[in-house]
């Protein structure tokens, strides 16, 4: 059955407004335009919109010319360079950009072992990559986000300007090439134009830190070591101590013993289509209350005191189980204290790839304990690009000793545009639209009586240790 004349002329506005809509030559500019736009697309019509924008990036962002293309001209700036002995990696501007941008760190490594790896990140990450035997130096630069301010740019040029770097590797968008004043460069264009590709392929993986990983190879491809990508299972991030003793500290505080079960709770994100909505997250709270074991509720750092509101809504019976979490708490303090969880709960934002990355101590005698399973909640944004779930074709396990699960929204509207929520300017969130917090509750009991047990198990060992020496003492 053809199209409805109404129909056909809602795909010719479509394309009329994105003809049209690009005469900004500022690259911030045109950037808040094309979003701009493609969310008044999905206002007029939800569910063509969406399949319109997905068509659309797929077979021009995405198609397999460009990405021919991009990867000759990857291919030959490697081959100009006579030597790679300092290689500058250029994150995108938020937390999750930082975490990603070290699983290029970790394949350029694999690939060049000797050659020295400095990376520029947003300011509060430098915590957690400090330690980090992969990386040679950290520029902890940005403070602006979603856009790089003129003081990060400065930085970034005063860097690069000191430093001669056989080969730049710029991740972000928002960072035009040109900065950095040299034809050694290679930007993100061919990931994305993979990961377009592979969104639309379900048994392809499409996890961000996957593609990060596997782009490094692809622009070495010819002069990778045998093994490469075989062990590669995700970030990794490095902790103090003192940060772990923090983490400790808190939930001793909280009157928590270390191995009790925990459940730790984001209620907040970086946008308001990728975070929960409130009465969702009341009953989902009010559910997860019913297990036995404790809750640690984040605090808004976007959407200020959103973690009083939710309290306030809350039964009694629930209260009692929920701690807040500090907002002045520190980034790696917080990330210490994810690794203490048992489940981690999260829509897309930062901190679910903080709770995703493998920990390790800087000490290298004390271990993490990487026994977090990984809930994501997605509403908007694609889930195989952002999200984690151990069983699900396309997606990347968390990299912990722990199932990972993705609960995704039927949202009739996402699309590949969808993939940068912050410049997003949808005039109705529907982006959670249909969402049962019974699901994840259900899948949090089967984890939390695993945990059950285990910390049942630790008290009889404890306890019997206690007997024992009170015997040796008698």
């Amino acid at each position: 059955m053809g199209l409805s004349s109404s129909y056909f002329r809602k795909i010719i506005i479509c394309y009329n407004v994105i003809k049209y809509g690009f005469y900004s030559v500022n690259k911030e500019a045109q950037f808040k335009r094309f979003f701009n736009l493609s969310s008044i697309i999905t206002n007029y019509s939800p569910r063509l919109g969406a399949g319109f924008l997905n068509a659309v990036v797929k077979y021009s962002l995405g198609n397999y010319f460009l990405l021919q293309y991009l990867k000759r001209d990857s291919h030959l700036k490697i081959k100009s360079r006579n030597k790679l002995e300092k290689i500058l990696v250029t994150a995108d501007l938020n937390i999750g950009d930082a975490i990603i941008a070290v699983s290029s760190v970790s394949a350029l490594k694999e690939i060049l072992p000797d050659s020295k790896i400095d990376i520029v990140v947003k300011k509060s990450t430098k915590n957690l990559i400090e330690g980090n035997p992969e990386v040679s130096c950290i520029y902890p630069v940005y403070n602006g986000a979603p856009f790089p301010s003129e003081a990060d740019l400065l930085k970034l040029s005063n860097i690069v300007r000191s430093k001669n770097y056989d080969l730049i590797i710029n991740f972000s968008p928002m960072i035009s090439d040109k900065i950095f004043g040299k034809n050694n460069i290679i930007n993100y264009s061919l990931m994305a134009a993979e990961l377009i590709r592979n969104e639309f392929k379900n048994d392809k993986v499409n996890n961000i830190h996957h593609l990060a990983y596997r782009f490094i190879g692809e622009i070495f491809l010819g002069n990778l070591p045998a093994a490469f990508g075989k062990d590669f299972l995700g970030s990794k991030i490095y902790l103090s101590g003192n940060a772990v003793d923090s983490a400790e500290n808190f939930l001793l505080s909280c009157g928590i013993d270390r191995y009790e079960p925990v459940i730790m709770f984001n209620p907040d994100a970086s946008s308001k289509f990728t975070r929960m909505p409130i009465t969702f997250q009341v009953d989902l709270l009010e559910g997860l209350s019913e297990l036995r074991c404790k809750i640690l509720l984040g605090s808004g750092h976007v959407e200020k005191f959103i973690e009083q509101r939710i309290i306030n809504s809350l039964s009694l019976f629930a209260r009692e189980k929920v701690f807040i979490i500090p907002a002045s708490m520190q980034l790696d303090e917080y990330t210490a204290l994810i690794d203490y969880s048992d489940i981690f709960i999260s829509g897309d934002t930062g901190n679910l790839h903080l709770a995703a990355a493998r920990k390790y101590h800087r000490n290298d005698g004390l271990q993490m304990r990487n026994k977090t399973s990984v809930f994501s909640v997605f509403g908007g944004t694609p889930p195989k690009i952002y999200a984690y779930d151990s069983n699900l074709p396309g997606y990347l396990p968390a990299n912990q000793d722990a199932p990972s699960r993705a609960f995704v929204a039927a949202s009739e509207c996402r699309n590949i545009t969808c993939i940068n929520k912050l410049a997003k300017t949808c005039r109705e969130v529907r982006c959670f639209k249909p969402l049962n917090p019974e699901e994840i509750v259900l899948a949090a009991a089967d984890r939390i009586e695993t945990a059950v047990e285990n910390f049942d198990q630790v008290g009889r060992i404890i306890l019997k240790d206690q007997i024992q020496s009170y015997k040796q003492i008698g």
